[in-house]
């Protein structure tokens, strides 16, 4: 969660897990449409069912657009004309078979598919939803949802063994993961073949990778990987072509898969990563990606002031990575990460934003209408929540901060943990659900501030952590708590976001103790005798009052959810 006077605190979070299974796994395209494409290991095939009018079927690439879609993101294809794949006649259902990969060796997967009858667009675009899969699933059964942000450093392993997490969050850098060119490669990068093409990939930062991941995953732990290209200006790291520099961006660029080098590049990273990190205990196993960093912040990724341009841009990103993921391994997920700003944009509450910034409710409705439409798939949300005020220490339920917070998702203007709960009522709509469920929430950047250090305020941190721990346990659909951050950071905490579990000199806090214990049988011996520094003002009003059990302090505002009956420790003392 970010304020007004508070700098970014780019934090990232993932799941990796392991387990072997059968080479083919389906995927079921979204309910009413009237076209559908599979893809096993050497067909891709697209159904036609009752077509409303005589059309002829074209796959395109995922950059280029029929010519009267009029959502195209920033892609200047509008020329592309697509391949002919057959014609249907009107009512006519039909399956139209062809070979997945081309003399090439070019995948077919990244395609989309139109029905068209001249210039009208009967159907499409339409991408794969049934995809056969080298494995059917990697990952740990995880005993909590507890897991930890731990710097991306090896040797932070042994603390998040200490600790007991389950998954731990790692960062990596597209930035300077692959060469832009065979030429600006140096003999000893690593060498990886995609769509019939080399491609050469910085060895050294795998070697990091490799060192944090494998170590996890022997300790059987979760890995959740978070993909973002740090702002560089290294042009033979991250070639020119999918670089996308917003100028109001001094941090991060956005990944431009609108043309064709672009689009190639960054499929030949996501297949890089998802076949290293899926096949073998030798590398070891990410089985989550979180695509960006709060892209409601849409000024760090493209400067566009359309909702529907951004979208597309980003949504073209995440669909190309589920399809790189789903040809290893078909439980993968990939995740949409936004800050604590949900029916506002941060832009209209503070003002904090140096660019544009949008509403992530508005977001993820356009996610959902368009992933359903083109083909739906189960991507999750990734939430960054802290308490009421992400830099104070107290973190209390009455601050004056609890004004821009209601317990209906349709109007609150943040989310903290504070009134979480909505989410359940969000996610349970049919416009959200997948097959049928929930989407998945994962956590991957939450914690709790121990302010300007002092035992007091100490204290708080450890009473909030638990505060948070306990609500996000409670939540069917969450499906990790990877806490930001192990230890505290100079450049945030002389602001105040002091969240680490240990202090600067790795001098344990009060919340190391509390967090190691909080998913145990002894988790409320731990706990009982911080909730005293928890207070709340009901529906935000009124006295503030002490809650006479750590249940009681759950329901502060009025939502859907009943916490008298969904209450119970056995959620919470998993391990």
């Amino acid at each position: 969660m970010k304020k007004k006077n508070l700098f970014y605190a780019i934090a990232f979070s993932m799941i990796c897990s392991v387990i072997f299974a059968s080479p083919v796994t389906k995927v079921s395209a979204a309910s009413g449409n009237s076209m559908s494409v599979s893809v096993t290991s050497s067909k891709v095939k697209i159904k036609i069912t009752k077509a409303k009018s005589k059309g002829t079927l074209y796959a395109y690439n995922a950059n280029e657009y029929a010519k009267k879609d009029k959502i195209r993101g920033i892609s200047k294809s509008v020329k592309a004309k697509g391949t002919a794949l057959g014609t249907v006649n009107k009512g006519q259902s039909k399956t139209i078979t062809v070979d997945r990969y081309d003399a090439n060796g070019r995948d077919a997967l990244y395609n989309k598919y139109y029905l068209l009858n001249g210039n009208t667009i009967v159907k499409g675009p339409i991408y794969a939803t049934s995809i056969a899969s080298a494995k059917k699933s990697i990952g740990f059964t995880q005993k909590s949802i507890k897991g930890l942000y731990t710097e991306g450093d090896a040797n932070n392993i042994s603390y998040a063994k200490d600790l007991g997490v389950q998954s731990i969050t790692l960062n990596i850098d597209l930035g300077t993961l692959m060469y832009a060119s065979a030429s600006k490669a140096p003999a000893d990068a690593t060498t990886y073949d995609v769509n019939g093409k080399t491609y050469y990939f910085n060895t050294a930062a795998i070697n990091g990778y490799d060192a944090v991941i494998r170590k996890a995953s022997a300790a059987k732990m979760n890995v959740i990987a978070i993909l973002i290209a740090w702002k560089n200006n290294n042009n033979d790291m991250y070639a020119k072509a999918l670089r996308y520099n917003s100028p109001k961006s001094t941090i991060t660029m956005g990944q431009n898969t609108s043309n064709a080098t672009g689009r190639d590049d960054f499929i030949a990273m996501m297949e890089f990563l998802g076949h290293r990190y899926s096949q073998s205990k030798t590398n070891g196993y990410i089985n989550s990606y979180v695509l960006g960093n709060e892209i409601d912040f849409t000024h760090y990724w493209y400067n566009t002031g359309s909702l529907d341009k951004f979208m597309e841009e980003y949504s073209r990103a995440l669909r190309l990575t589920n399809l790189a993921m789903k040809k290893y391994a078909s439980n993968i997920n990939v995740i949409v990460p936004f800050t604590h700003y949900w029916a506002k944009s941060a832009g209209q509450v503070f003002k904090e934003c140096p660019g544009y910034s949008f509403a992530p409710l508005k977001m993820i409705n356009w996610l959902a209408k368009y992933s359903k439409a083109q083909g739906d798939y189960n991507w999750a949300l990734a939430p960054h929540c802290y308490g009421v005020v992400n830099t104070k220490a107290t973190q209390t339920l009455t601050d004056s901060s609890m004004k821009v917070l209601t317990g209906n998702y349709k109007t609150t203007k943040e989310l903290t943990f504070t009134n979480l709960e909505v989410l359940n009522s969000y996610l349970n709509t049919s416009a959200l659900k997948y097959k049928g469920k929930q989407r998945s929430v994962y956590l991957t950047e939450c914690g709790a501030s121990s302010g300007k250090i002092s035992n007091k305020n100490l204290k708080y941190q450890a009473a909030t952590l638990a505060y948070e721990y306990y609500k996000a346990a409670h939540l069917p659909f969450i499906k990790s708590f990877n806490y930001y951050r192990l230890k505290d950071e100079a450049g945030e905490a002389k602001n105040g976001l002091s969240v680490g579990l240990l202090k600067t000199n790795n001098v344990k806090k009060p919340a190391y103790k509390v967090f190691k214990h909080i998913d145990t049988k002894s988790s409320q011996a731990w706990t009982k005798g911080y909730l005293k520094y928890i207070s709340y003002k009901r529906n935000g009003k009124g006295k503030a009052v002490k809650p006479s059990s750590w249940k009681a302090s759950m329901n502060v505002y009025k939502t859907s959810f009943n916490w008298n009956k969904k209450w119970s420790w056995k959620k919470i003392t998993k391990r």
